[in-house]
């Protein structure tokens, strides 16, 4: 039987509840202290609190001690918060990627309103799960979309409207990134360095795999924000790391905007 560890149900149905820790120690009739560390795993409660526990939180004692669902949506995250604690550090965000593919093909098929066929026996866990193509979907709950091995979700219900100094920023930066020759460097980087968080390539590298002359990568990396690195006298570039989610981001532009 899968169980979830006590500390863990105890923070989950808390927060549920929008009980602080000091609320729940008033109500059970313990200190802060102890309620501290049953969330931190240093110990368990008492095996006599249990019923007065599940009580405060309105559940049973199989559901607090995680044997039975502690409810829907929450306990489905609960669960998966679980599952990735326990994931080597390098299989996360794989593992992540995956469950987001999965997410976006439930928002656009049988889960949702049928606008693709759900592949029902497709196994997200070994799939090439970026081979997708381009598929979108707008509607007042919210937007998802997704080409190739970028995936995106927005909330319909929050909008946060730019401030201008934003909007300039953004002009500034889609201006720079508009020349194709600053395009292709950049995504020469990406797809050349990406895998690699020690490689950096010279002029000479960029230029070869983007078919462009020196002249013209060393023009149009004055344009990217970049990482350099120093070897006797040459240097050697790649995209700096925060800079690093916008070449995934950009192809799903292509078939949306207008030429002209």
């Amino acid at each position: 039987m899968e169980t979830i560890k006590i500390n863990e149900q105890i923070i989950f149905l808390r927060k549920q509840k929008g009980m602080t820790q000091e609320e729940v120690a008033s109500a059970l009739g313990v200190t802060n202290q102890a309620v501290s560390k049953w969330e931190s795993a240093q110990c368990c409660p008492d095996i006599q609190l249990l019923p007065a526990i599940a009580e405060l939180f309105e559940v049973t004692i199989d559901e607090l001690m995680g044997h039975k669902s502690a409810g829907g949506l929450g306990d489905i995250c609960l669960k998966i918060r679980n599952y990735f604690t326990e994931l080597p550090e390098r299989e996360s965000f794989e593992k992540a990627y995956r469950i987001a593919a999965l997410l976006h093909e439930l928002a656009l098929t049988d889960g949702y309103k049928k606008y693709l066929p759900w592949k029902k026996d497709r196994d997200y866990s070994a799939d090439e799960v970026s081979q997708w193509g381009l598929s979108l979907s707008a509607e007042e709950e919210g937007c998802t979309g997704r080409k190739n091995n970028c995936i995106t979700f927005s909330r319909g219900k929050v909008e946060i409207e730019p401030a201008i100094s934003d909007l300039r920023g953004l002009a500034r930066n889609l201006e720079k990134l508009s020349h194709l020759h600053v395009l292709k460097v950049m995504f020469t980087l990406y797809d050349e360095t990406v895998g690699d968080s020690g490689l950096y390539m010279s002029c000479e590298e960029i230029a070869d795999k983007a078919l462009l002359s020196i002249g013209q990568v060393e023009e149009a990396l004055k344009e990217l924000p970049l990482s350099l690195k120093e070897e006797g006298g040459n240097c050697s570039y790649r995209l700096k790391e925060s800079f690093s989610y916008i070449p995934p981001l950009l192809p799903m532009l292509c078939p949306i905007l207008p030429e002209g």
